[in-house]
């Protein structure tokens, strides 16, 4: 089982599946610092893997932003058109804070080629004028950029809510001096919170409040000099909440015609989920970037340790272990004694090289798909191997009123049952007596899950295996569910609900074990990754202090993890003791390296490998403040390359193509930055 200090450190909580129109939630400039705008939180986001909410999360989009970034190295020119009006006093303020991180994160696609024009709007009849340019030629000059930015400053103007954003956009389209390289790519980046009048408006009291150009120009316009309009509806002051509701659908169509006809996309930040993800994303703190060379299909198959030119890398055998329940109402409940079995037994499995275990999470959801194609119950297991891909099923039962387990493996091709055990005590102990049977038992045909035992015995861990887990029953299962409530916890993206629910729920049971057993090496480690995940969390949503508070915490159970390491028998284990204690909390670097290297090692668990990989690729990479003098982006590289090419289903590889922008149809990455993730926290000292 993978118990990851550190591994899923981003990722935002899926806060709306479905879009309904809003209960407003005003934000008053006067409260409300300009990072935390909806239009700001955008702007600081969308072009970011690191901290862009997930697709989901962002409900009306049929793309993504991220997605218009990785459109090629071309050469790129951005017209930002702003409402300048009252309305947008609020949103004003966070365009004019955020504008520099969304062109620092283009340029990281483009090799720096951004360029950046201003065009503002306001009302008809406005005092300072219905358009002004601040920035009439597209540059990368920073101080230029800042001094246009300067100008977004709201003003009032005419008595009505409609405004003259078809006057900006004719503006940026025909009197900004875009490049005709058709090489180079163009963007128009509408920010506005209200539409254009309807074309044919006429009001004798006020001449000047007509429409200026019609929607069909504009996308004419654009379509003929190839640029790309991307509009962001955002939200109104306060006084204005009823004219603003009531152009809501004005505001809509225009902005989506112009977007959907240009190719373009639209941010609908009427919406308050849509709201609450970007101002949750732009709380994070921002981190440093290391670059790495771009990664390819070619780099991962070379990796891939599957012939004689490389070391070869034993095959692995491939479990899923169930819930020792009925499958008709299999429980993932991780306070179950049929799912502590199961905890028990991906535990110890873990421990052994050349063994891949499939997590509870795909196991569940299989199962929930498996019932929702009626397939008939009888033919669960059989079908529930082939759709998880695995070689056995390992699944029994807990007799009633009973300690007595009832184990078994079924072989995927045929569902049959190749060997049972029937065992009375610490559930520690059910891998050694399941792989010692099989060892008598197996013949012909199921050499894999026999080798199992071969490997136990070559590596002397049928003793270790047969240790318990606990001095106590009742410890032992406090501890096996802090573990499956963890494992849970990491597959399921940061923050949410479940997730911390479940992480709290982890943290519960460890601190009975631990009051039961002070000493106990595991339960200490396992309390480390409790905290630091807790932690990371809390400080992606700004909430430093508590966070720096379990980072304390954290190293305190990793320090009484140390002591106490000597009572543990299994190497792999020891082993991420010492090289978390030496890298978060001696701050040893040279010797947390030794240690992770020794975790990449071929004849340590596959987990192990793993782990080690994926903290190499960190400290590499700058991450855990670790100094200039052990950065090395090269070395970084090799380790992500490995995760890639021979963990390819792992969260961490998962989460390292996202960060890096994984393109399958070109089979490469696209935005080649590592965050340095870990950097403040690690830094975090005890008190």
């Amino acid at each position: 089982m993978r118990l990851i200090l550190a591994s899923l450190v981003i990722a935002f909580s899926s806060a709306c599946a479905a879009m309904a129109q809003s209960n407003r939630e005003d934000i008053n400039p006067q409260e409300t610092p300009p990072q935390e705008t909806p239009a700001g939180a955008a702007l600081s986001t969308l072009f970011s893997p690191t901290k862009a909410p997930p697709r989901k999360t962002m409900g009306l989009l049929q793309r993504s932003f991220l997605d218009l970034a990785d459109q090629g190295d071309a050469e790129l020119e951005v017209a930002i058109v702003v409402d300048g009006t009252d309305s947008m006093a609020t949103e004003l303020a966070g365009v004019r804070s955020s504008i520099h991180q969304m062109l620092d994160d283009l340029r990281r696609y483009r090799q720096n080629d951004v360029r950046a024009a201003l065009v503002i709007y306001r009302d008809a009849a406005s005092p300072s004028g219905e358009c002004s340019i601040p920035l009439a030629r597209f540059t990368s000059d920073e101080q230029e950029i800042a001094k246009a930015v300067e100008s977004l400053v709201p003003e009032s103007g005419a008595p009505f809510f409609h405004e003259l954003p078809d006057l900006g956009l004719h503006t940026a389209l025909t009197q900004l001096p875009w490049t005709e390289d058709p090489r180079v790519q163009h963007w128009i980046m509408l920010f506005g919170d209200a539409p254009p009048y309807a074309e044919g408006f006429a009001d004798t009291a006020h001449p000047s409040a007509h429409r200026r150009y019609g929607t069909e120009l504009l996308v004419a316009l654009a379509t003929q000099k190839n640029i790309r309009v991307n509009c962001i509806l955002c939200t109104s002051s306060r006084d204005v909440v009823e004219p603003y509701d009531k152009a809501i659908d004005e505001t809509r169509g225009f902005m989506n015609t112009l977007a959907s006809n240009t190719d373009g996309l639209m941010l609908d930040l009427s919406y308050p989920e849509i709201r609450t993800a970007l101002i949750d994303a732009g709380k994070q703190p921002e981190v440093g970037l290391a670059q790495i060379e771009p990664i390819t299909a070619i780099d991962l198959a070379a990796a891939q340790r599957i012939d004689g030119t490389q070391v070869a890398m034993t095959k692995p055998v491939s479990l899923a272990i169930l819930p020792h329940s009925p499958l008709s109402s299999m429980t993932f409940n991780p306070q179950s004694e049929a799912v502590q079995v199961s905890t028990a037994l991906r535990h110890r499995f873990s421990q052994l090289p050349g063994v891949r275990l499939v997590s509870p999470l795909d196991i569940e959801r299989q199962l929930r798909r498996l019932r929702s194609d009626g397939i008939p119950v009888d033919q669960s297991l059989r079908g529930l191997a082939g759709r998880l891909g695995v070689d056995y099923v390992v699944w029994g039962s807990v007799e009633p009123n009973s300690a007595r387990v009832q184990t078994a493996a079924y072989r995927r091709s045929d569902g049959s049952r190749i060997v049972e055990i029937s065992f009375d005590g610490d559930r520690g102990k059910l891998v050694n007596v399941l792989l010692t049977a099989a060892s008598k038992e197996l013949g012909a045909g199921d050499e894999a899950f026999s080798t199992l035992s071969s490997r136990m015995k070559s590596l002397s861990l049928d003793n270790t295996l047969n240790q318990p887990l606990a001095n106590d029953v009742s410890t032992s299962r406090e501890i096996l569910a802090a573990m499956e409530a963890l494992e849970q916890s990491l597959a399921l993206e940061a923050g949410d609900t479940a997730s911390v629910a479940l992480l709290e729920q982890a943290n519960t049971s460890l601190k009975a074990a631990l009051t039961a057993d002070g000493k106990n090496a595991l339960a200490h480690w396992l309390a480390a990754n409790v905290a630091y995940n807790q932690a990371t969390r809390l400080f992606k949503l700004g909430q430093k202090e508590a966070a720096e508070t379990l980072m304390r915490e954290m190293k305190s159970s990793l320090r009484r993890a140390i002591r106490e390491r000597s009572d543990v028998d299994v190497p792999s284990f020891v082993t991420e003791i010492e090289a978390d204690y030496a890298l978060l909390v001696d701050r040893n670097t040279a010797k947390a390296i030794e240690k992770y290297k020794e975790l990449t090692s071929e004849d340590m668990p596959l987990q192990s490998q793993l782990r080690g990989h994926w903290m190499l690729a960190g400290i590499y990479a700058g991450d855990w403040s670790v100094g200039d003098s052990v950065t090395d982006p090269k070395l970084a590289r090799q380790h992500i390359v490995q995760i890639l090419a021979n963990w390819p289903d792992s969260p961490e590889a998962t989460l390292l193509k996202q960060w890096l922008r994984w393109n399958d149809s070109l089979e490469q990455t696209e935005f080649n930055y590592l965050p340095r993730m870990n950097a403040e926290l690690a830094d975090v000292t005890e008190a």
